[in-house]
């Protein structure tokens, strides 16, 4: 019912950026945040892409700065994320990865 009420988002990763923690195919359930949402370091939150409207992003919280949040793959070879892209405004934020839905090796997943 949450789904519905807006107050969280069903998300599919599809990108390494954040292996091991999350594989592409994944699904996360993701709590919307508000301007007044405590954020905590080491969170996996879902940006919108700084230079690119259409897409989101999702990284780690590495720590918080005057001018945005510093974001984090858990892979670095495979990440476009603050190195590259600096702070990510707090405006951009959508919110935070809850639960990961996918179970990696069940059955239905091979």
């Amino acid at each position: 019912m949450l789904l519905f009420c807006g107050r969280r988002l069903l998300l599919r990763i599809e990108g390494r950026s954040m292996q091991p923690t999350l594989e592409p195919g994944d699904r996360v359930l993701v709590r919307r945040l508000g301007s007044n949402s405590t954020l905590h370091l080491g969170s996996v939150l879902v940006t919108w892409h700084p230079q690119r409207s259409d897409i989101r992003l999702i990284k780690r919280l590495n720590r918080i700065e005057p001018n945005g949040l510093w974001l984090l793959g858990d892979h670095q070879a495979e990440s476009t994320d603050s190195r590259q892209l600096g702070t990510v405004a707090t405006s951009l934020l959508i919110g935070e990865v809850v639960a990961r839905l996918t179970t990696r090796g069940s059955e239905q997943d091979r």
